[in-house]
């Protein structure tokens, strides 16, 4: 019985060694994860900006002899989240609000390609604000002309 006793003994003695040296062969295999996680130095998320192209529309403008025609294609720039269905809910009051601001530009003004930065200011100014004022929750970092004729 003795020897059955001290079998037993070395058999519990083997599966304790075993299970020790498995267990610590595991948490060396998962240091990295389990001991890293919460020391490890977390990167700022940096959100890139999108950028968000409307469709195109045409503005009449007033001009000395007669009234002319402004093609204007615009994309917004933007960090914020859902901008694409905010911008297609907003569609109608972006669209009012540039046509009323091109529509008190004379074509002499808007033919000046030294005007076309401040236009672009002014359009991302009165854009920031009419979407804020219809709480559509987007900010636009900058408002972007891509194409522009003018005829």
């Amino acid at each position: 019985m003795s020897s059955t006793k001290s079998n037993s003994k070395r058999i519990i003695t083997a599966l304790l060694i075993i299970s020790w040296t498995a267990a610590i062969f595991w948490v060396g295999w998962q240091s990295p994860s389990l001991i890293g996680g919460p020391f490890e130095a977390k990167e700022a998320e940096v959100k890139s900006a999108q950028f968000y192209p409307l469709d195109k529309f045409v503005i009449s403008i007033p001009g000395d002899e007669y009234p002319h025609y402004l093609l204007l294609e615009l994309a917004f720039k933007s960090r914020s989240k859902n901008v694409e269905s905010t911008i297609k809910q907003a569609d109608p009051v972006i669209k009012n609000s540039l046509m009323k601001m091109f529509s008190h530009k004379h074509f002499n003004e808007l033919n000046n390609a030294q005007q076309f930065e401040s236009l672009q200011k002014e359009a991302h100014g009165i854009l920031s604000t009419v979407l804020a004022e219809n709480d559509f929750a987007i900010e636009l970092d900058d408002v972007l002309f891509t194409r522009m004729v003018i005829q």
